[in-house]
């Protein structure tokens, strides 16, 4: 679990996650379901107005319209450098205060979106086109950790499957989907608690999802390692009916 003692964001929406148990096979002792839980996030879509509209945004590009986001959704936040009064040193202050491009090259080939995360706060945001999303919550967690592409819902295009962890002492992962056609997230019936997990893609409709060990440098919660340990759910879908088997211990 990553200590978040430079956290000052303020707290998201809880989101509340009901199981709903459809089977059971003894054997491989699963629970099999199939429900996408609607997120808990009401934040608003980001829309760039067209004058500044490009087909490829710098950090630069991105820290301004992050600056919008947050006034559209009246996010206050006092995390900047000139306001951390936590005594760190100026070295720290630039590692710590920092946002990244983290597009995988398949995300940028296959969807052509680009993924942005912002390391003091650990929330991740997507700019597809001309909109801006918020996928995942950070908060006391690591936000996204793994990202991939999918078509779970069978529609012939791609949207995003991940992984994400929150919670500041009940740690959490969940994995979630953005679906591009919906423009909203989703979430998969699952929770794994006190642990993260990490995405492996078989296909675009099947993925095993595995515990995971998170490693990180300090003040740096963007260039994380992951390091898989055992398998706790497969993800597929058959005609865009999704299926979430966990493997109990």
């Amino acid at each position: 679990m990553k200590a978040s003692v430079f956290r000052r964001w303020p707290v998201t929406e809880a989101i509340s996650l009901i199981l709903f148990i459809s089977g059971c096979k003894p054997i491989k002792k699963t629970v099999v379901s199939t429900s996408i839980i609607p997120s808990s996030s009401q934040q608003k879509i980001y829309e760039i107005p067209s004058q500044k509209q490009k087909t490829s945004y710098s950090i630069e590009d991105f820290k301004h319209l992050y600056s919008e986001y947050l006034k559209l959704n009246n996010i206050e936040t006092e995390t900047f450098p000139e306001n951390d009064k936590t005594g760190i040193s100026n070295e720290d202050k630039l590692k710590y205060y920092t946002i990244y491009e983290i597009t995988p090259k398949n995300v940028k080939e296959q969807i052509g979106c680009q993924i942005f995360k912002v390391n003091y706060t650990c929330e991740t945001y997507v700019v597809n086109k001309s909109k801006v999303y918020a996928i995942g919550i950070g908060f006391g967690g690591y936000g996204v950790v793994n990202i991939e592409t999918c078509d779970l819902d069978a529609d012939g295009k791609k949207d995003l499957i991940y992984t994400f962890s929150f919670g500041s002492g009940m740690h959490r992962s969940h994995i979630g989907i953005f679906n591009f056609s919906k423009e909203k997230e989703e979430l998969l019936d699952f929770e794994q608690m006190n642990e993260d997990i990490m995405l492996e893609k078989k296909s675009d409709n099947n993925f095993k999802i595995y515990s995971a060990k998170v490693s990180s440098e300090n003040l740096d919660f963007i260039h994380l390692e992951l390091t898989k340990q055992e398998q706790v759910v497969d993800v597929k879908s058959v005609e865009g009916k999704i299926e979430v088997i966990k493997y109990r211990k």
